[in-house]
């Protein structure tokens, strides 16, 4: 078993733990870091105590909840464009 070091590393490593360990070291980076400092993966990782293939997958991950969420929340339906059409009629007339 790897040995692991840094602020996160007193926490075991099943799944419960490593999402708690990953939250403290987050916070802990967020009150500690200069503001807009420019932070990688690798110093995100290593406050975190995991690696930075897993950083970049909860990026990925969180990224495409995200535009789910967004495209989501801005679906247009049929009677939208209708009356988005009938308004920009009104509005424009040709």
């Amino acid at each position: 078993m790897k040995t692991q070091t840094g602020p996160g590393a007193a926490l075991p490593h099943n799944h419960g733990a490593k999402t708690k360990r990953i939250d403290l070291g987050l916070a802990l980076l967020s009150a500690l870091a200069p503001p807009r400092a420019a932070l990688d993966t690798i110093d995100i990782a290593a406050w975190c105590g995991c690696t930075p293939d897993m950083i970049s997958s909860i990026e990925a991950r969180a990224l495409r909840r995200m535009k789910e969420k967004v495209r989501a929340h801005f679906k247009v339906s049929p009677f939208d464009m209708a009356d988005r059409r009938r308004f920009l009629a009104l509005q424009f007339p040709s």
